[in-house]
C-alpha cells in the first residue's frame, strides 16, 4: 500500500511541477518621452480674480497637479478597478489551488441494533457500535485542463491589472479636462464681470450727459438693458462655474458643496506631445502602449486557453489518488474491541467523454470570436481617437495666434471708440458694440488656449501614455536650456 501511496505522491508532485510552469519573464520596456524639448512661448492669457463666493460653505484651491494627485488615489472607478485585480488574484489563486489534495479529519459513529446481514448473506442479530476517526487525502485532477485553466487566470489577471491602468488614466484624463472647462468657466465669470462693471460705468455716463441735457434718452434705457443683460450673462457664468466645479469635485470624490476655485493665475498653452511625431508613429504608440488594447489581447489570449481547457479536459486522463489514516473500533453488548489502526490508499487513471464538450467547445470558440471582434472595435476606436486628437492639437494651435490678434484689435478698436465717445464724435451704441467684441475676443483666446490643452491631454491618453506626473507638470526635458 506504501508503494502505491508513493506512486500517487509522486504522480501529484509531477503535475504540480507541469501546472505551475509560466513563460519566461517579458523585460518590461521604458516608457517613451514624447514631451517636447522646450514649451512653445506664445498663448497666455493672464486670469482676473474672478471675485467666485462659495456656493454653501467653502472653497478650495486646487491646481493641475493637486488634480492629477488626488483623482489617482480617491476616485472610486479606480478603487473599483483595483478590487476587481483582486479578484482576478483570488480566481488565480483557486486555479493554482486545484492541483492540490482535498484534506478531510473527521470522526464516523455507526451504531447498529437488530438485525444484520453477515458475509455469507445470513440474516442474523446483530447489536453494536463502531468508532472511526480519520484523515483522509483526496487528490483527483486532470492536468491538462488545470494547465490551462491556470494559464486562462493569469492572463486574466495581467488583463485586469491593465485595465486598472486604464481606469486610472481615463479618470487623470477626464479630471484634467475638468480642471481646463473649471479655468474656462473661471474666465467666463471674470469676463462677464468686466463686462458687468462696463454696463455700468456707461449706463452711468448716459445718465450724466442726459441730466446736462448733452445726452440723449435713449441711451440711457439702452444702458439700462444691456445693464440687465450683463447681470444675467455673470449669472449664468457663475451657474457654470458652480456646475463645472461639482463634476470635477464628483470626480476627485470631493463633497460636492464645497466650491472648487483654480490657483492659476494665468492660463498658458501646454505642450505635452512634440510636434515632430507623425500620425504612423503615434498610432504605433498608441497600439503597443494603450492598456486598454493590452488588456482586450490578454482576454483574447485568456478565451482561447479556456477552449484548450476543454478539449485537453477530454484529451487527458483523470488521475484520481485517496489515502486514509485513522483507527478503528468496536463494542458490542457483551465485548469492547479497542481501536487499532488503518490505512486506506487508492490510485486511479481513466477519461471521461462527455458528449457536453462539443457545446462547451462551440460556445467557447464563440466567446473567442466575440474577443476578436470587440478587439477590433478597440483598436479602431484608438486610432480615431489619436486622429481627432491630432487634429485638433493642430487646429487650436492656429487658432491662438489668430485669437490673440483678434484681441489685440478688438481693444485698439474700443480705445477709440471711447475717445471718440467721450469727445462726442461717437455713439454710445458704438461702444457697447466695441466692448462686445473685446469680451468676445477674450472669451476666443482663453477657449482656443484651454481647448488646445484638452486636445493634448487627450492626444497623449489616445497614445497611451498619459500619467499624473506629464499631465501635471512640464517635464524637466521640455525646460528651455539655460
Amino acid at each position: 500500500m506504501k508503494s502505491a501511496f508513493a506512486r500517487c505522491a509522486a504522480l501529484l508532485l509531477a503535475s504540480i511541477v507541469s501546472a505551475c510552469a509560466n513563460d519566461p519573464p517579458v523585460a518590461k520596456l521604458e516608457r517613451p518621452n514624447v514631451a517636447p524639448v522646450r514649451q512653445n512661448s506664445s498663448g497666455t492669457l493672464r486670469l482676473q480674480n474672478a471675485k467666485i463666493n462659495p456656493m454653501y460653505r467653502q472653497i478650495l484651491a486646487i491646481d493641475l497637479e493637486n488634480v492629477a494627485h488626488v483623482a489617482s488615489i480617491d476616485n472610486l472607478e479606480i478603487l473599483k478597478a483595483r478590487q476587481e485585480v483582486e479578484a482576478s488574484r483570488g480566481q488565480l489563486e483557486s486555479a493554482d489551488a486545484a492541483i492540490l489534495p482535498v484534506v478531510g479529519p473527521g470522526v464516523v459513529l455507526n451504531h447498529l441494533q437488530g438485525v444484520d446481514i453477515n458475509n455469507l448473506g445470513i440474516l442474523q442479530a446483530a447489536h453494536f457500535t463502531t468508532i472511526n476517526p480519520a484523515v483522509l487525502v483526496r487528490w483527483a485532477v486532470n492536468p491538462g485542463q488545470v494547465y490551462f485553466n491556470v494559464l486562462a487566470s493569469s492572463k486574466r489577471l495581467l488583463a485586469t491589472e491593465q485595465q486598472d491602468s486604464a481606469v486610472t488614466m481615463q479618470t487623470i484624463k477626464t479630471a484634467a479636462l475638468q480642471y481646463y472647462d473649471l479655468v474656462l468657466a473661471q474666465a467666463r465669470v471674470g469676463v462677464a464681470r468686466d463686462a458687468l462693471a462696463d454696463a455700468k460705468e456707461f449706463l452711468r455716463l448716459a445718465q450724466r450727459r442726459f441730466d446736462a441735457q448733452t445726452g440723449l434718452f435713449v441711451d440711457v434705457t439702452r444702458g439700462q438693458a444691456v445693464l440687465a443683460d450683463r447681470q444675467q450673462d455673470l449669472a449664468l457664468a457663475v451657474d457654470d462655474f458652480y456646475k463645472a466645479s461639482v463634476a470635477l469635485g464628483t470626480t476627485l470624490n470631493i463633497d460636492p458643496t464645497v466650491t472648487l476655485v483654480p490657483k492659476a493665475r494665468e492660463l498658458a498653452r501646454r505642450d505635452l506631445v512634440r510636434g515632430d511625431l507623425g500620425i504612423d508613429q503615434m498610432l504605433a504608440l498608441a497600439v503597443q502602449w494603450r492598456p486598454d488594447l493590452q488588456s482586450v489581447n490578454l482576454l483574447l489570449a485568456a478565451t482561447g486557453d479556456d477552449t484548450n481547457a476543454i478539449i485537453w479536459g477530454v484529451g487527458t486522463p483523470n488521475l484520481q489518488a485517496t489515502y486514509q489514516a485513522g483507527k478503528f473500533g468496536s463494542r458490542t453488548a457483551t465485548q469492547h474491541f479497542p481501536s487499532k489502526g488503518q490505512e486506506l490508499s487508492s490510485a486511479s487513471v481513466g477519461w471521461v467523454f462527455n458528449p457536453v464538450v462539443f457545446g462547451q467547445v462551440r460556445t467557447s470558440g464563440a466567446v473567442a470570436q466575440i474577443a476578436v471582434l470587440d478587439a477590433e472595435r478597440l483598436l479602431e476606436d484608438v486610432k480615431a481617437q489619436v486622429v481627432v486628437s491630432s487634429q485638433d492639437s493642430i487646429t487650436y494651435a492656429r487658432l491662438i495666434p489668430i485669437a490673440e490678434k483678434q484681441v489685440t484689435a478688438a481693444q485698439d478698436a474700443l480705445r477709440v471708440t471711447r475717445e471718440n465717445f467721450q469727445t462726442g464724435t461717437g455713439l454710445f451704441l458704438d461702444v457697447l458694440q466695441a466692448q462686445d467684441a473685446v469680451n468676445a475676443a477674450r472669451l476666443r483666446q482663453a477657449s482656443a488656449i484651454t481647448n488646445y490643452d484638452k486636445s493634448q491631454v487627450n492626444l497623449l491618453a489616445a497614445i497611451g501614455l498619459l500619467d499624473q506626473a506629464n499631465v501635471a507638470v512640464a517635464p524637466s526635458a521640455a525646460k528651455p536650456p539655460k
